[in-house]
């Protein structure tokens, strides 16, 4: 059974493209020059080779600046390829390795390719879950609970002052007052000024002379 040779571009500029492996070396690189110019400002110039040796490919890392990967693993020296294997150019570029077998009695080449993607299988569409509310017991269907009953009637009752206390209150207003009054009258000595002289002296003689 013959084998075809291919890349597929996963990501990275034109994703999605098939690049046939034909002839015995590919140049990869960012160089127009290269047989396979990837446009990566991540890919080198000349970035990479894959050459084939007793009818298997090899890739090769030509000391690009990011370096090239298969599977993940940074390449040190020339790496056999098998069909499946994932070949990563600096750090946006993946490339598939694919094997496509053709068979000559058959219409449809397949794909030998350890890294094939599973296709998801479609979620089930969301359906809401409606749920009637609990209904209510009999007994207080169309009745107000009675604390709700009591609440409204109940008026808000307002504590007054008894009268001994608004007395105390009155006095020490007054008292207050008072201090005050007897603090002004004093610092401004109105006890010498008239009329208040003449009483002043009248209960200590000589307090306020004339």
């Amino acid at each position: 059974m013959a084998a075809r040779y291919q890349l597929v571009l996963k990501s990275g500029p034109n994703a999605g493209l098939t690049y046939p492996l034909e002839g015995d070396l590919i140049s990869i690189g960012r160089d127009a020059s290269n047989m396979l110019v990837v446009n990566d400002p991540e890919v080198s110039r000349r970035h990479a080779r894959i050459y084939r040796q007793g009818g298997q490919y090899f890739i090769e890392d030509l000391g690009s600046t990011n370096g090239t990967a298969v599977n993940g693993a940074r390449l040190e020296a020339a790496y056999a390829l098998r069909g499946g294997e994932l070949i990563t150019l600096g750090e946006n570029t993946h490339l598939l390795f694919e094997v496509v077998e053709l068979d000559p009695d058959a219409t449809i080449a397949a794909v030998r390719s350890s890294l094939m993607e599973e296709e998801a299988a479609p979620t089930p569409a969301y359906e809401p879950v409606i749920t009637s509310p609990p209904p209510m017991p009999a007994s207080f269907t169309g009745q107000v609970p009675e604390s709700a009953a009591a609440g409204k009637s109940a008026k808000p009752v307002k504590k007054k002052l008894s009268p001994l206390v608004i007395v105390l209150i009155v006095l020490v207003i007054l008292l207050a007052c008072g201090c005050v009054a007897a603090f002004i009258f004093d610092y401004l000595r109105l006890y010498c000024v008239s009329p208040f002289n003449t009483i002043t002296n009248l209960f200590i003689p000589g307090a306020c002379p004339p």
